[in-house]
């Protein structure tokens, strides 16, 4: 892996066709809400989660957030009931999650230059689905790539490398756009181009990606050395 993924596009190449988009965190101010439906579930067991939990958890697939609050909490629900407190809830406060500025700017200029547009998530395919219609992105034929999609979630690549197939694309002709750690490794590891857009400064990511803390700038000097 050479540092032109974990950075960008070199100048004067065309070395993208396509943009892969992260939800949670990326384009939606969701890790909020998320951490407010797991307090919502663990709750119902008289469980008081701590804030500093949020960042053990974050980016990571469901069945591993259960895992974790297992261990950590001794939950005694199922995973199947854990799943339908924290969905339901998400769910029903959907309609309050903010879209994070920058993002549907970014959104619109990839798409002005032609690039084909998909979403990578590891949320649930009832939350990206509640969180494609806050975001306004429901049009037919979108393709987005949920945990259900596939076997293993991030940072195991297998999500960035389905979205490209579905592209019909390679991950290397991809951009992946991250928040978290979890999901710039996952992206690293499919060999997609990186652009890691944290929200949250104090995450640690891979020592190969440098993260930026304004999107749009960043969108417009790729396009630019691409065109």
């Amino acid at each position: 892996m050479t540092n032109e993924h974990a950075s960008g596009v070199r100048p004067g190449q065309h070395a993208f066709r396509a943009v892969l988009w992260d939800i949670d965190g990326t384009l939606l101010l969701s890790e909020a809400m998320h951490f407010r439906a797991l307090r919502h579930a663990l709750a119902t067991e008289g469980v008081e989660v701590p804030e500093v939990f949020h960042h053990e958890i974050i980016g990571r697939a469901a069945k591993v957030v259960y895992e974790k609050c297992r261990q950590t909490f001794g939950l005694s629900m199922s995973f199947d009931q854990w799943r339908r407190l924290k969905y339901s809830y998400y769910t029903a406060h959907a309609t309050e999650i903010a879209v994070r500025p920058g993002a549907l700017e970014a959104w619109r200029l990839f798409e002005q230059s032609g690039l084909r547009q998909a979403l990578v998530s590891n949320s649930d395919r009832i939350v990206v689905n509640a969180n494609i219609r806050v975001l306004g992105l429901e049009t037919p034929g979108f393709i987005s790539v949920s945990i259900n999609d596939v076997v293993r979630g991030k940072p195991d690549p297998e999500p960035y490398e389905r979205a490209a197939t579905l592209l019909g694309l390679k991950p290397q002709q991809c951009i992946a756009i991250e928040d978290s750690p979890t999901g710039a490794q996952a992206a690293l590891e499919a060999g997609t181009h990186i652009i890691a857009w944290p929200e949250d400064r104090t995450l640690e990511f891979p020592s190969q990606i440098q993260p930026i803390t304004d999107l749009e700038p960043t969108v417009k000097e790729l396009l630019q050395h691409a065109a």
